[in-house]
């Protein structure tokens, strides 16, 4: 086979890992990037980055930030699964990604992998999933230096038993509606089924216990495979995860009573109704699931730590799991509280903003306006990534919504310039929030999986190719009323797009230039204070949080811990209890 310039090449198989998305095979020049200012020096020095397949070690979106805005055609990576955040935004790049390879040969890395030379040719047959091959030319560099000494490392049996804890949690309960089943049976009251009635009863100590047992299972079937994503060379997340989710479990339950305290329960239903009013929102499922984990989580943190015992503050979870339950029930109205409940499914906007879809849709028939508004769509959800230091709290997807001709709709909402941040300067003068309303074909064949995480998966993956038409508006500010969104053009995509890369490589070197500790302390800011941002907003008390009951602080029990977190504990801990479950530390009946 030949290469782009006619040249004859021949490859070999060298590897094989997991496919992001099924996509036409790729080559390309391999490219090791190991650090942000090597990803820095590659898009500057490179005159053109359309023929590289890039290989770097981590499954995380971030680190790839300025590589992926430039247009490389290819991604592999030595660690990480197609639900991680660098699949996702892959997946609305189109570009090739190719997770968790093991390379049979090549030249060695600083810490002693094993990946292609830089400069030989790469294919990588991505047509189907899940798997796929990775080849390099034959005749590529192979080195013969040892292999460092790395420790004793995982036995077979702790390898085939991290792999069953990703297929089934505890090794017994599958993903998906199967799983949900098993778990229903498990519990001993109704509290997951949402009821008018129910929304102004405080909850029992039985009943936040049968949340919990849920939620365990619940966030596993989300996130394990992201359990595998690995390191990023730009923001230590699994560090700021674990200070800023034992912070949620000192700070949530306080914040919550304030705004319980404020708007009171039939008020509390209300905030979380604005899920159905508005779009461009953070008041989303994925708010409201951290809401009520975070807080559960953390005391795990806690307690695995030996900050304290399962008692300290196990009556805090009450009222704190109460106010939260209410939020779902404004979202939902009534029926399960969670999508793993309701065949992952989530279509929570009033029929009118449908009809505003519909009356807004611009056609995709044409590939140049289907090119821009999918180039404007990545970049915009990589902004929303980056912006909150490469977790989802920038995403909000919802839906699908149904067609009278049988198609559908999946609402997205990007938040690319959240003011509560100091570095939202960067992004100047860029909308508060970006909706994308996309309307697929009747026939697209597709099967749609909203999780409770707001994160849209799709069967095939490649959903972009079914899109029949999109409406996309702007929100400028958070407080911006809904009825005053801006719809948006082919043409004002293709400007913004162009503004809202530029605000992804001033913030990615923005926070390559920051320490570690600054990094950690940010990403748990993010974390803590916003998963709570949208209800204290709503109910307006976010000034009295930041003056009165420290909103971006770290509570001083978790600071004590910092140095502990990011000794090497995070990284072996955050995994080690999605995976298990053991974050789940049953409410004691005398909490």
């Amino acid at each position: 086979m030949t290469d782009a310039t006619g040249v004859d090449v021949a490859y070999e198989p060298v590897g094989i890992g997991l496919n992001v998305h099924e996509t036409p095979a790729v080559e390309g020049r391999v490219k090791w990037l190991d650090s942000p200012d090597e990803v820095l020096d590659f898009v500057e020095e490179e005159d053109d980055v359309t023929d590289v397949v890039v290989i770097v070690r981590g499954g995380t979106t971030t680190f790839l930030t300025p590589a992926l805005t430039a247009g490389i055609c290819g991604i592999v990576t030595l660690q990480g699964a197609p639900e991680s955040h660098l699949g996702i935004v892959s997946r609305e790049y189109g570009i090739p990604c190719v997770m968790s390879v093991a390379f049979d040969k090549g030249v060695r890395t600083s810490r002693g992998e094993v990946v292609p030379a830089d400069g030989t040719r790469i294919r990588l047959d991505s047509t189907t999933r899940p798997k796929a091959t990775v080849s390099v030319e034959i005749g590529a560099p192979v080195s013969d230096e040892p292999v460092a000494e790395a420790g004793p490392g995982m036995t077979p049996e702790q390898l085939a038993q991290i792999q069953l804890l990703l297929e089934k949690f505890g090794g017994e309960v599958p993903h998906g509606a199967e799983g949900d089943a098993i778990m229903r049976s498990r519990l001993n009251t109704k509290v997951l089924e949402l009821t008018d009635e129910s929304v102004g009863q405080p909850l029992t100590v039985t009943e936040v216990n049968d949340i919990l047992t849920y939620l365990t299972w619940n966030e596993w079937d989300a996130l394990a495979a992201r359990a595998t994503e690995g390191e990023s060379g730009l923001i230590p997340r699994q560090e700021y995860e674990a200070l800023g989710i034992l912070n949620s479990w000192f700070r949530h339950p306080g914040w919550l009573s304030v705004i319980e305290a404020k708007v009171g329960a039939e008020g509390v239903a209300d905030l979380g109704a604005v899920a159905q009013r508005e779009i461009g929102t953070k008041v989303n499922l994925l708010h409201a699931w951290a809401a009520l984990t975070a807080p559960f989580f953390g005391r795990g943190i806690a307690v695995e730590m030996g900050l304290h015992d399962e008692h300290r503050g196990a009556a805090d979870l009450l009222p704190s799991a109460t106010t939260v339950r209410r939020i779902y029930q404004g979202i939902w109205g009534e029926g399960g509280m969670f999508t793993s409940m309701r065949d992952y499914h989530a279509p929570l906007l009033n029929d009118q903003w449908l009809d505003r879809f519909a009356a807004d849709r611009i056609p995709l028939a044409d590939a140049d306006a289907r090119s821009a508004f999918q180039k404007f769509n990545a970049s915009a959800e990589l902004l929303g990534f980056l912006h909150h230091f490469d977790n989802r709290l920038g995403l909000g997807d919802s839906g699908p919504y149904p067609l009278p001709d049988g198609g559908f709709v999946v609402v997205r909402d990007l938040f690319v310039n959240e003011p509560a941040f100091e570095w939202s300067e960067l992004s100047g003068d860029l909308p508060y929030s970006i909706t994308m309303a996309m309307a697929f074909k009747p026939d697209s064949g597709l099967e749609v999986k909203v999780t409770d995480l707001s994160t849209m998966f799709t069967e095939p993956t490649n959903y972009l190719q079914h899109l029949a038409g999109v409406s996309v508006y702007t929100r400028q500010h958070w407080d911006t009323p809904a009825t005053e969104v801006q719809a948006l053009s082919v043409a004002d995509m293709a400007e913004m797009r162009q503004r809202v890369e530029s605000a992804s490589a001033a913030l990615y070197r923005h926070i390559a230039g920051m320490d570690h500790r600054e990094k950690v302390l940010a990403g748990a800011k993010v974390y803590t204070a916003g998963f709570m941002l949208p209800f204290a907003r709503a109910a307006g008390v976010y000034d009295e949080l930041v003056a009165e009951h420290g909103l971006f602080e770290v509570h001083p029990e978790a600071a004590a811990v910092y140095d502990r977190i990011v000794s090497g504990v995070a990284t072996e801990m955050i995994p080690r209890l999605f995976l298990t479950g053991s974050w789940g530390v049953p409410v004691p009946e005398q909490g």
